[in-house]
């Protein structure tokens, strides 16, 4: 695969945005990260899309590449506003967007802050739920556990073997999880390697996004097709059928025996699904 033209997009908060465009004759199509990720994970697909895709990849706020300050915030207007300057400094109109978990939510929102700039989109898991005064269980353990997740590692090699054997990595095909580890760490002057995303500001992701979204959904006006992970026992994967409910051109598409990882999993099946909504589902009237 071609290495893409990196560059960095100002956004609010002293963000600088890193875009990742692969170039090429094809539609334009955004690629967004799930939370903690980055967004050059998607490049194995993208590699198996071919011509009629020009895929652009976009690394939010603490995520990949970007720069941002360490008392960054991750509000959904925030992580919109990063998503936003991108299709700003494109000036894209009816482009296409895939995104991963907070990367898909995050997508079907900023279609509500430019309309227009998207004609339709692919989401695996949007973290959009209704918020409640109380937190699901396990909630705030969840969020302690990640402000505990190991940063630092000798090599990259010690990273993909420790992830590719436990969950809920262990999904993730060799080649996106290669990817993600090539280009989600950073290099230290020590020779060991450390995550791009630190743990605390991956954690405050988790406590502060999933504001305002849930109450959004009617208004989106695009069509998206909302695909799942048929084996997921709990949220996101059991939310998806009532969110694309929810959305007024919502369509479903389950990944049976998958998880919340299964964008990532089975790469000629994502990459099938992707040409077959983009291309060859005729748009609704």
């Amino acid at each position: 695969m071609r290495e893409p033209h990196s560059h960095f997009v100002s956004s609010e908060d002293q963000v600088q945005v890193a875009v990742h465009d692969y170039g090429g004759a094809g539609h334009p199509t955004l690629f967004v990260h799930g939370t903690g990720l980055v967004s050059r994970m998607w490049e194995p697909i993208i590699n198996r899309l071919g011509s009629d895709f020009r895929a652009i990849c976009v690394d939010l706020r603490a995520h990949g590449a970007t720069t941002s300050p360490s008392d960054i915030n991750f509000f959904d207007h925030r992580m919109v506003a990063d998503l936003t300057s991108v299709v700003d400094a494109f000036d894209l109109q009816d482009a296409w967007v895939v995104g991963h978990s907070m990367g898909g939510a995050t997508s079907i929102l900023t279609s509500l802050e430019r309309p227009g700039a998207f004609e339709r989109a692919w989401v695996y898991e949007p973290i959009l739920f209704e918020r409640t005064e109380d937190r699901p269980a396990g909630s705030i353990n969840f969020v302690e556990a990640t402000k505990r997740r190991r940063s630092i590692f000798p090599s990259r090699e010690e990273v993909i073997n420790r992830y590719s054997t436990r969950p809920p990595l262990n999904e993730v095909h060799q080649d996106c999880l290669e990817a993600y580890v090539r280009h989600g760490f950073v290099d230290r002057s020590d020779g060991s390697i450390e995550l791009a995303c630190d743990p605390l500001l991956e954690s405050r992701a988790f406590e502060q996004f999933l504001q305002q979204g849930w109450d959004r959904l009617s208004q989106v006006a695009i069509d998206v097709l909302v695909a799942y992970g048929g084996a997921g026992q709990d949220r996101p994967s059991t939310a998806a059928a009532s969110i694309a409910e929810r959305l007024p051109s919502g369509s479903l598409e389950v990944f049976t025996g998958s998880n919340h990882f299964g964008c990532f999993a089975s790469l000629e099946r994502v990459a099938d699904s992707l040409r077959a909504w983009f291309i060859d589902t005729p748009a609704r009237a």
